[in-house]
């Protein structure tokens, strides 16, 4: 028989071969590996022809291998054992290993909106370990799976929820200082107010908020500044002064009482929370992602 292919031989042959040799038939052979008795005959005709060898002597009637094939058996045999062993090997640590999912997000929404609802997240993908990563900057998250940041629409994300920001203080500032919801704006914008210790364009400040709410503002001068928006709203609810709360993040405070309202929510339509991913082939982080977007939207709708 002419060699007529350098190619190497399909995996479905050398299997054929193999295990028709050591079951020491075709029909054996077609049972083990779940396929029909000519496509078995057919696979071992089509390694013969590559290998320009005839394996079996079929002028018996039966199926008697010859002495190439006995020594080509002697060679591959184990080098399929060990194949076959690594695959089982691999799918069994596949199906033992729990998919992760890592949602980075800025400290006040991972905080504030995230862990609160993370035992509910979980409930709803059970197979699934998730992890929260806290970042203060854009760059640090690019281990995560999904990332959530308050931003310009459009820069690389899909705006799921838009920005909508008021002034909160505790009940007992407000009754300290006689406050109560829908007092004007210049009566306590000289009380003390909750700042952050960096200025960020892509966040409503104090001087900002008074813009888009139409009020004059003051520089208050030298102030006590917070490093993150948590540890701001946490001086906020022990009554420390007034804070500016974005309302996706602090509306279960003001559902729970520890935070009241003063005025109305300054609504920026082109900026908000982006939902972000690198994977959005992936099945299992796109559920993830609708997941967290019906939350906010069924908030929003109440």
């Amino acid at each position: 028989m002419a060699d007529t292919d350098d190619s190497l031989p399909s995996l479905k042959a050398l299997t054929a071969f193999e295990t028709t040799l050591r079951l020491g038939s075709l029909t054996a052979a077609a049972k083990a590996l779940g396929a029909s008795q000519p496509a078995i005959s057919q696979r071992i005709r089509g390694l013969e022809s590559q290998v320009g060898l005839v394996l079996f002597d079929r002028s018996a009637g039966g199926l008697a291998p010859t002495q190439e094939a006995l020594r080509f058996y002697d060679d591959i045999a184990p080098a399929l054992n060990r194949l076959d062993s690594a695959i089982h090997t691999l799918r069994t640590r596949a199906r033992s290993t729990r998919p992760r999912v890592v949602i980075a997000a800025d400290f006040g929404f991972a905080h504030l909106w995230l862990l609160p609802r993370l035992l509910r997240l979980e409930a709803s993908f059970p197979e699934v370990d998730i992890e929260v990563l806290a970042v203060d900057q854009d760059s640090q998250d690019r281990r995560a799976d999904i990332a959530i940041h308050c931003d310009r629409e459009g820069e690389q994300g899909d705006l799921f929820t838009p920005e909508e920001v008021l002034p909160v203080c505790s009940p007992a500032f407000a009754e300290r200082h006689g406050l109560v919801e829908g007092d004007a704006a210049p009566r306590w914008l000289t009380l003390p107010l909750l700042h952050m210790d960096e200025r960020n364009a892509r966040w409503i400040d104090w001087r900002e908020w008074s813009a888009l709410a139409g009020v004059p503002y003051e520089d208050p001068g030298a102030v006590f500044k917070y490093n993150n928006y948590p540890l701001l709203i946490n001086a906020a609810q022990a009554g420390r002064g007034i804070a500016l709360g974005w309302y996706l993040l602090i509306e279960d405070a003001l559902e729970d009482g520890s935070l009241i309202p003063l005025s109305a929510p300054v609504r920026r339509e082109s900026h908000g929370y982006l939902l972000r991913t690198r994977y959005a082939h992936s099945a299992l982080i796109g559920e993830i992602m609708r997941w967290i977007t019906a939350q906010i939207q069924h908030h929003e709708e109440r």
